[in-house]
């Protein structure tokens, strides 16, 4: 951005290969606004929609508030994640600042 921002929201878009992946536990989305420095974890992913197959979802990442900085940045975590019985790929993430 321009300017300065401290707030970050967004969607991801994810596929579950295997099992069921629970946001905030399994995937976790954190943001950064000043380059990385800082990482902020989303507060709340809200209305998991189904896309194209039951597999392939779209959620929302509420508005995060994070360190201010002209440098916006996320980070994905996965946890919890067993080959063969609980597997997901990130297919994309959308910003908004």
């Amino acid at each position: 951005p321009n300017a300065s921002v401290d707030e970050v929201s967004g969607v991801l878009v994810y596929k579950d290969t295997e099992g069921t992946a629970t946001l905030g536990t399994d995937i976790k989305v954190s943001f950064s606004c000043n380059g990385g420095s800082n990482f902020t974890e989303c507060s709340e992913y809200t209305a998991v929609t189904t896309l194209a197959t039951a597999s392939l979802k779209m959620a929302r990442l509420a508005k995060t508030t994070c360190t201010a900085g002209t440098a916006i940045q996320y980070k994905i975590v996965w946890a919890n994640m067993s080959d063969g019985s609980k597997e997901c790929e990130a297919w994309g993430i959308g910003l908004n600042y």
